[in-house]
This record gives C-alpha cells, structure tokens and sequence, in this order.
C-alpha cells in the first residue's frame, strides 16, 4: 500500500535586508564575517526581496546576539490553516 503523503506547510520567510540594517558602518566583507558567511551572500540580502528561511533567520540573529523576533516582528504569528 503506498504511503500517504503528508501536507506541507508554508514555512514562513523573512526579509535578509533586515539584518543588513542591523550592521550600519560594517563593510560587506566585515558583515560577512560576523554572519560567517561569503561577501556575495551579503551583497544579496541587500536585495529587499530576498528572503531567509526561518532556521537560517534564527542562525543569523543569534550571530548578532538578538532573539529573531527582535529583528522580525512577525516571528511569532501563526497563520491558521485548515
């Protein structure tokens, strides 16, 4: 008998410029350091539309010491769905 396939769930998405605006003065190479991550991955989050999932959202918050609901108000709604 085949498996039945379980729902998806949007996972919701938050804007990477947020964190760009958390670092006024830092160049993108210093920023890329903090966040540990490339130059070019910067450069893109400057991008309003580019968007991070919540588990690379929560990685880089803590990398700058904050809760993710202190950058992204929204962090804790729920969208109810049935």
């Amino acid at each position: 008998m085949p498996r039945k396939r379980r729902k998806k769930h949007p996972q919701p998405k938050y804007q990477a410029a947020k964190l760009i605006r958390l670092t006024p003065g830092l160049s993108d190479t210093k920023a890329a350091i903090v966040f540990g991550v490339h130059r070019a991955t910067v450069l893109r989050w400057r991008n309003p539309q580019t968007m991070l999932d919540q588990w690379d959202a929560d990685r880089y918050a803590v990398r700058l010491g904050k809760h993710p609901s202190e950058i992204w108000t929204d962090w804790f709604d729920i969208e109810v769905t049935d």
